[in-house]
């Protein structure tokens, strides 16, 4: 395929994580941002620091959801699962025939969320893991040696083998390990298990994360919120028995 114009709608931790690593390889790449955190990357480009990548800026394209009016191949949505209606004319503007949209939130059925609001539009599925966030104006830090994207489509969703290869050459190119899902309802319910037994525990004790490795209550919490967690994904068809490894 020709080389994919990628479009971030969201320039968070996640999202920005994405756009600097596309772009120190040289991807073709645009973001969405707005208020402070936009005029930052106008004016002094974005400021990544990365345990993988090292310490770059980088000139990279940025609009509001309103002002851009070009087209893309690839649309990663990027924002909080409340702000997704507020990009679908985004969406459908900057969609062509061959568009896919890939949403990556930790809210389980976004996908199909997306797809009944921009119908005559290819939408993919995915999850992220990273540890990302914004630690300043127009500046993303990435933490640690984990940087992985699963995504695929659901059934009934038509999108050549060929589309997919491409958006995982591209990741891959850029230093992200992508995986093509084949059962990707399967590993974004996965996904919402493991961070919501995660947030609830670390909201209800008030700890950071690394608590949770720590053999005591919190750790049991969390083992037993997974636990239901489970129970819910063998109700509903989706076994999630070892499949966390990796994260």
């Amino acid at each position: 395929m020709a080389e994919l114009k990628h479009l971030i709608a969201g320039t968070g931790g996640v999202g920005g994580s994405i756009a600097a690593f596309l772009a120190l390889a040289g991807k073709d790449v645009t973001c969405i941002a707005r208020g402070g955190h936009l005029a930052a990357l106008r004016e002094h480009g974005l400021r990544l620091h990365s345990d993988l990548k090292g310490e770059h800026t980088l000139n990279i394209p940025a609009y509001t959801a309103e002002e851009f009016q070009g087209k893309a191949d690839v649309i990663f949505v990027c924002v909080k699962g409340y702000s997704v209606d507020s990009i679908t004319e985004l969406i459908k503007r900057a969609a062509h025939e061959g568009t896919v949209v890939l949403p990556i939130l930790n809210v389980y059925g976004t996908g199909p969320r997306i797809q009944r609001l921009v119908p005559g539009v290819t939408v993919l599925d995915g999850c992220i893991y990273i540890v990302g966030f914004v630690s300043g104006k127009g500046e993303i830090t990435q933490m640690g040696k984990i940087f992985r994207l699963v995504y695929g489509a659901h059934k009934g969703t038509n999108v050549s083998r060929e589309t997919l290869k491409a958006i995982q050459r591209d990741m891959q190119e850029s230093g992200i390990k992508a995986e093509i899902s084949p059962d990707i309802q399967r590993d974004t319910f996965i996904k919402w298990s493991f961070i919501s037994a995660m947030a609830v525990t670390g909201a209800y004790y008030d700890v950071p994360m690394g608590e949770v490795q720590k053999p005591g209550k919190v750790r049991d919490t969390f083992i037993g919120l997974s636990q239901e967690s489970a129970a819910l994904g063998k109700k509903t068809g989706h076994s999630v028995r070892g499949r966390c490894s990796g994260v």
